[in-house]
């Protein structure tokens, strides 16, 4: 991934990952008990899209980021 498309790319994770995890907790806490088919779609999404979120740009997931440099 190219430095100058990731922040395109963590805006378009987080536009589906906001919606999920709503979905997700109103899921969890029973409030919904019939969901949409874009609900259903998001709810299925959710472990994936953590999973990316994690992996490629949270601070637990950087590898190289992370590190100080070498002098």
């Amino acid at each position: 991934m190219s430095p100058r498309a990731r922040p395109f790319w963590l805006f378009l994770l987080l536009l589906l990952l906001f919606p999920a995890t709503s979905v997700l907790v109103q899921w969890l806490s029973g409030e919904k008990d019939s969901l949409a088919w874009w609900e259903l779609a998001l709810l299925a999404a959710f472990p994936l899209l953590a999973w990316v979120w994690l992996r490629h740009f949270s601070v637990l997931g950087c590898r190289e980021g992370c590190r100080p440099p070498k002098e």
